[in-house]
Formats: C-alpha cells, sequence, structure tokens
C-alpha cells in the first residue's frame, strides 16, 4: 500500500496544514515569507485533497473510514468522511486557504517582525486543522480534542486583534471552558452507560441501555456545550466581542466557519447516535425550536441597533446559527438539508461580508456604517461583492441564502409548523431592513471617504500603498472576496445538485 493512496487521504487533510504550522515559525528564520508561503501552500494542498476525497465518495456511494495507528474501532480512533462531512471538510479547507492567502497584505503592512506574522500564520493553520479534525473524526473524546485546538486557536486570533480583543478572548475563554465541559461531561456520561466512545458503537450500544435519565443528561449537557461553541442564543455571550475585535484578516474564518462545525457536531449526536425513537427526543428538538427561533429574532433586531459594520455582522450571525438550529428541530429531510446548506452558504456569506469589512479598514479604516458613504466610486468590486452577499443573506433569489431558508420553510410546512415559517419570513424582513441601511449609507451618503480613520482602533494599521491612491486592495484579498460572492450565487444555482445529489442518501439513511 502506498503511502500517498485513498487509503490515507483522511489523514493527510490534517497531517499537512499539521507541517505547514509547524515549519512556519522555522521558515521564518530563513525569509520573513517563507513562513506564510508554506501554511498557504499546505492550506491548498489539503483543499485539492479534500476535492478528490469527496469526489472517492460520491462516485463510490460509501463513506470512507481511516483507523489511525491501524487500530481497529471501537479501540482505536477512526475518521469517517461521508457526503455531508465530506462538504464541509471541502468548504473549511478551502475558506482556510484563501483566508491565509488574504491574510498576506495585512501582515506585510504591520511592520512588526517576521515572528509576529509566523505566529498569525501557525495559529490560523491549528485553526484550520481542528476544524478539519472536528470533521473527520468518528471518535466523541476525539472531537472533544480538536474542538480545544479550534478553541485555543480562536483566543490566540482575537487576542491579537483590535484594542479590545484581550477582553473579548479572556470572556471567550471563560464560556468557551464552560462548553467544554458540559461537552465532556455528556460524553463521560455516555461512556459511563455504554463503555465506548467510537460513534458508531455509541449508536449501537446506546439501544441497550435502560438507564434514561443518564441519556437525558448527557444531552443536555451536550446541548449546552455545542450551544455556547456555535453561539447559540441564549448561550451566544462570547460571540459579538470575538467577532467584533478579532485579528480583521482572521475574523472571516473565525465568524464564517469556526461557529458553523459545532453545529454540523450537534448533528452527528443527534440524528446519528441517539435513536429517534428515545422518548426524549421529542422534548430535545422542541428546546432546540426554542432556542433557534429566539435566537433568530434576538439577533436580527439587536442588529438593527448598532452603526458599527462588524456589530452588525456579529448578531447578525446569531440569528444565522438560529437558522441551522431551526433545521435540526424540524428534523424531516428539508428541515436538514435547509440546516446543511446553510452551513456551506452562510460561511461563503459571512466570510465574504467580513473579507469586505476587512477591506474597507484596510483601506480607509472604515469601522462604521456612516463613514461609508460614495465608497463604492474607489473600491467598485469589494462593493458589488458586499451587495450580493447582503442579498443572499436577505435571501432573495437566485443566492444561496435564499434555496438554504427554501428548505427549512418547506420541511417546516411538512410538518405543520407555520410558526417557523412566519419567523423565517419576519427575520428575512429584518434583514432586508439593516442591510439595505447599510446600502443607503454606501451609494446614497453624500459624505466621501478620502483618507483613512486617524481615530480609528485596528490590530493592523492602513497598508502605506493603500494611502496612495491606488484602486481596490492587492489582488490577494480581492480574489477571495470576489470568489466569496461567486460562490453563493453556484451554491444557489447548484442547491439542487447538492441536496439530491449528495445529501440525500446521507441524510435519509439516518432518519
Amino acid at each position: 500500500m502506498s503511502f500517498f493512496s485513498m487509503d490515507h487521504v483522511p489523514v493527510l487533510i490534517v497531517i499537512i496544514p499539521l507541517c505547514g504550522a509547524a515549519l512556519c515559525p522555522l521558515l521564518s528564520r530563513f525569509g520573513p515569507s517563507l513562513g506564510k508561503r508554506a501554511v498557504i501552500a499546505a492550506l491548498f494542498i489539503a483543499f485539492i485533497m479534500s476535492l478528490v476525497q469527496l469526489a472517492y465518495v460520491i462516485q463510490s456511494g460509501e463513506a470512507v473510514h481511516y483507523w489511525l495507528g491501524g487500530w481497529r474501532p471501537p479501540y482505536g480512533i477512526e475518521f469517517v468522511i461521508d457526503g455531508v462531512n465530506g462538504i464541509i471538510i471541502v468548504l473549511v479547507s478551502f475558506i482556510g486557504f484563501m483566508t491565509a492567502l488574504f491574510s498576506s497584505p495585512f501582515e506585510e503592512a504591520s511592520e512588526t517582525s517576521p515572528f509576529r506574522s509566523a505566529g498569525y500564520y501557525s495559529i490560523l493553520c491549528f485553526l484550520v486543522i481542528g476544524l478539519l479534525g472536528l470533521s473527520s473524526t468518528g471518535d466523541a473524546f476525539n472531537l472533544y480534542v480538536f474542538m480545544e485546538i479550534v478553541a485555543l486557536s480562536g483566543y490566540g486570533l482575537i487576542a491579537i486583534g483590535e484594542e479590545k480583543g484581550p477582553i473579548a478572548a479572556f470572556r471567550y475563554l471563560l464560556t468557551g471552558t464552560i462548553g467544554a465541559c458540559a461537552y465532556l461531561m455528556g460524553v463521560g456520561l455516555l461512556y459511563s452507560a455504554t463503555g465506548t466512545l467510537n460513534m458508531a458503537d455509541l449508536t449501537l450500544r446506546l439501544r441497550e441501555v435502560d438507564n434514561l435519565p443518564v441519556i437525558a443528561v448527557a444531552m443536555a449537557c451536550i446541548i449546552v456545550g455545542f450551544g455556547i461553541k456555535m453561539a447559540l442564543f441564549p448561550l451566544h455571550g462570547w460571540q459579538p466581542a470575538a467577532h467584533s475585535y478579532a485579528h480583521p484578516a482572521a475574523d472571516p474564518m473565525i465568524a464564517g466557519v469556526m461557529i458553523k462545525i459545532p453545529a454540523y457536531a450537534m448533528f452527528r449526536f443527534f440524528f446519528c447516535i441517539f435513536d429517534s425513537s428515545l422518548p426524549m427526543m421529542k422534548t430535545v428538538f422542541t428546546i432546540i425550536g426554542i432556542m433557534a427561533v429566539l435566537g433568530i429574532l434576538y439577533g436580527s433586531l439587536k442588529a438593527l441597533r448598532y452603526d458599527k459594520y462588524n456589530k452588525i455582522l456579529a448578531y447578525s450571525s446569531i440569528g444565522q446559527v438560529g437558522y441551522i438550529a431551526l433545521g435540526f428541530a424540524i428534523g424531516n429531510f428539508y428541515g436538514i438539508a435547509g440546516a446543511v446548506l446553510h452551513i456551506l452558504s452562510h460561511a461563503f456569506m459571512k466570510t465574504g461580508l467580513f473579507y469586505t469589512s476587512a477591506a474597507f479598514k484596510y483601506r480607509y479604516g472604515i469601522h462604521y456604517t456612516d463613514q461609508l458613504g460614495q465608497v463604492y466610486r474607489k473600491m467598485p468590486v469589494t462593493c458589488a461583492a458586499l451587495v450580493v452577499l447582503s442579498l443572499s443573506m436577505i435571501g432573495l433569489p437566485p443566492f444561496a441564502g435564499f434555496f438554504s431558508k427554501w428548505y427549512l420553510a418547506l420541511g417546516a410546512i411538512r410538518n405543520g409548523q407555520y410558526l417557523y415559517v412566519a419567523v423565517l419570513i419576519i427575520s428575512s424582513l429584518l434583514s432586508a431592513v439593516y442591510f439595505f441601511r447599510i446600502f443607503e449609507r454606501l451609494f446614497m451618503d453624500e459624505k466621501t471617504v478620502t483618507e483613512p480613520d486617524k481615530t480609528a482602533t485596528s490590530a493592523v494599521p492602513a497598508a502605506p500603498e493603500a494611502k496612495r491612491a491606488k484602486p481596490e486592495v492587492p489582488l490577494r484579498m480581492l480574489i477571495p472576496i470576489g470568489i466569496a460572492a461567486l460562490m453563493v450565487i453556484a451554491l444557489g444555482l447548484g442547491n439542487s445538485f447538492i441536496v439530491n445529489g449528495i445529501l440525500k442518501t446521507t441524510v435519509m439513511g439516518v432518519l
């Protein structure tokens, strides 16, 4: 068996970025840009391999199983790749690669030692590694390990951000530790009842467990754990500050991807491990539905209050995470398909919007919407992408956001849950209000921005070349912005292929 055979692809997708993160500080000693190039190259290779892996899963119609160290489950750790997490692994590796590329001008403009840049790229790469492992693993405790890698990386990227970044990171540390402990307690209770940590083995052994109170408490702990990590209302307290003050170049990865993968992990537990015949499942989905509805309305209403661009996007994310949880609460095929499609579409929508935020900071030091007047004249591509991504967030066709909401509404109608449909409509209208308010400032405000805002506080000052009336931003930033906008169009037009061609077999197999 060759080392580079298809059998080793699942683990190589994680190992290659790990090598890039480890080599980054060492290579930076020989050249200031060598370390970051190693990380960008490693993430690009991981992305290509994730595409190969997904193509194999689609073509074969079967999940890929990889046993680390050759130890057979349930005694060893296993990676399991099916249609759903195969797509998510492609998503994580692709956005990770784009964000590393997008970060390059920021680190060049910071005028710091190459070791700061190396540290940033290593931490960013570890964040991607944690998300890839969290998406791939079939072991409940190994999932906790990767969750902590994600958390530690997130603490670092938030702490090195803007002036209030360290405070936001400390708040996330406290809240995230509670979430991790809650999840670990839930896994410990499941282990005490079944004697196994392998997810597939847990599925089989839980059917034989008679101690329902233990399972109920474990479920509650897991909901709290994942709810905190995915910023599900009312467990979202860490999220607005973290998204507002993180490193501007890493913020797109934190806001666009980091809070989505715990949502996928919640799907794995409540639809793949816990038996739908358990008497408490109806109560569990009712609770998740209530949290989702309140989160959607709360996030949409709070976003109306703010003029700071990142704050609007942060509170908007609370509502968008509610859409994903709403799909889980609906529980039928269309609800799950809508939730998974929204994980994909919102990842690109919110990543792209935070790219535009970082571009405005880089070019003019803009933090607030009232500073956006006539910026479209000098940053037309960035502003065009902002419009496309915002319209998708509102839920207008043919963009991806419309179709994910469409499947959610269709699933709710099939179940007779018309309250959920009403909430989807109301939240879309509220989204239209705060995004069209941004459009008004952008296109109709007569005040024109000409120089970087000297009073703005940012982890990275405006780049020297940005002050010289150059159009837009460097291509390394402009390309990811454009790709994010194009992806929400592609996901919208290709939604039927994703839902019927990839998700249907996997999702129907667990319902």
